[in-house]
This record gives structure tokens, sequence and C-alpha cells, in this order.
């Protein structure tokens, strides 16, 4: 989808297999920016590349340009494809230098953070080429750049980035949806995120992982509002339920699962990880 003349938002469905009789559907945005070479934000799940090197030929560029792949952080729908994208392009890998193990070393991620399925929706580690850092001005040629926003709270290094020249900002996953899987590694540091992209008022276009792009800034205003009030009340739900002494492992994320009417699927560590960073 052309967001811009030479910024596109390419969609990338997947699946999350839960267990044998279970599969849980996602999708994940990937973001090609086509100046005078191309560059990619993120390179959704394994075997992404097939689609993403379409997209591109779809457009009258070919994967060979690609020479740049920013990550905007380290988990699995976002790295799946990078090191294959490198190893068949020779691009550069970025990334914030809190993320450097989990991308460089994804056995100590699935082990830290063990997402189900997670050998199906990454291909392998991949070396990190040049770190990025929170107000870095990145040039894509064609008088096209974008600034590094460094927005911690889904993961420590993940990175928004905002194009000057478009007013475009595209957030990854640093706006919670409502209702949607808690999935973040500090909950304060979330809020304070989603604060500056509350008080950016120099965007026309938000953009996202996980959601279509939005132009309206009502629906954007809308948007930010849920996704505040959805870690607020997950953060009153887990001071209520996380006291005392379990019983039994995941005791106290089944209850809040539990009071915030979620599907029991996720009483799981990856949900307990971002329960417990709200005490």
């Amino acid at each position: 989808m052309k967001i811009k003349e030479n910024i596109h938002l390419l969609k990338i469905d997947f699946n999350i297999q839960l267990s044998p009789e279970k599969v849980l559907p996602r999708f994940v945005n990937v973001l090609l920016i086509f100046g005078e070479k191309i560059t990619l934000v993120d390179t959704g799940v394994k075997g992404s590349e097939e689609k993403i090197f379409s997209y591109i030929a779809e457009n009258g560029r070919s994967y060979s340009e690609i020479e740049t792949v920013i990550l905007s952080h380290s988990h699995p729908d976002h790295i799946g494809s990078a090191a294959r994208i490198k190893e068949l392009t020779g691009c550069k890998i970025l990334a914030h230098p809190a993320e450097k193990t989990w991308i460089e070393e994804i056995a100590v991620q699935e082990k830290e953070r063990p997402v189900p399925g997670f050998s199906n929706l990454v291909d392998r580690s991949v070396t990190i080429d040049e770190f990025i850092e929170n107000g870095q001005i990145l040039d894509f040629g064609n008088n096209q750049t974008a600034k590094i926003i460094h927005a911690p709270g889904h993961s420590a290094g993940s990175v928004n980035l905002y194009f000057r020249n478009e007013k475009v900002l595209f957030t990854a996953d640093s706006i919670p949806l409502k209702s949607d899987i808690p999935n973040y590694d500090n909950a304060h540091q979330l809020l304070v995120s989603l604060h500056v992209i509350e008080k950016n008022s120099d965007y026309e276009i938000l953009l996202s992982s996980w959601t279509p792009a939005f132009s309206d800034a009502h629906e954007i205003k809308k948007l930010l509002a849920e996704g505040r009030s959805w870690i607020e009340m997950i953060d009153k739900a887990v001071k209520a339920n996380y006291k005392g002494t379990e019983t039994e492992y995941l005791e106290f994320c089944r209850a809040t699962v539990h009071q915030l009417g979620l599907p029991p699927f996720l009483v799981n560590p990856i949900v307990d990880r971002s329960f417990r960073s709200h005490l």
C-alpha cells in the first residue's frame, strides 16, 4: 500500500501455533522506503522475503536494491526474515543497541521470551552492522530522511521513525491495541513512549505494525487514548491480583486474564512477563 510516493506499507499475515490444535492468526506491517536505494523497516516472519521481493518488483524496482534494513526491535515477527534478506542482498542491518542480544542470539530470546512456535517465526540470528540512537537522522537520498525516536516499553530498544518531509510517523509496536494481547517489557516506559507520540503534533499520517494507516486526527486520538486506557486497566487488574504467594505457576496471571475478559490461552509466560512489569 502506497502511503506517500516513496513510503509503502506491506501487510504480512502469519500464524502463531499455540498448540497442535490451535492457531492464532496475526499480521505485521513492513515499511518500504523507495529512495536512491531501498530501505526496509522490519522484515516480517521467516519466509516473508518472497512477499517483500514481489511487492518491490510490482513497483518497478529490484530486491537487489535493498541497501538497509532497520529493525524497530527484536521480536520474531520483525526480525524473522532479516538474516535471509541480508544473505540475498548484502544489506546492512541497523538496530538499537538494547536489542543486540535478542537479534544476534535468538536462542537467548527464545529462552527468555518463549513465544509459541518461535522457530517457525524466525529464520536465524543476524549480525547488526550499525547501531542507531535517539535523535539520529537517517538519509535515504532523494531528499528523504527519517529521525530515530527511541521508544522503550514494548522492548528496551524499540524505535519509532519520523519522516519529517512527508509528515509520517511509524510507531512499530509502541501503541497498545484495546483488548489485544498484553505484550511488552515495561508498562511504565510504554506509557511514557505513548505520551511522546500523543504530544507530537507534527505528523499527519500515523503508521504502526498492527494497524492500517491513520490520517484522520480524531481516529488517531482515539487509537492513542484507547491504548493508554487499556494499559491503565491492565495495571489495576495486575495490582489487584498479583498479591501474596502463588500456590501454582501462573496463578496470578490466570486471575488477571480472567478479570480482563481475555481468552484463557493468554495464561502464558509472555503475558505473565508483561503483567509483572507493572509491579
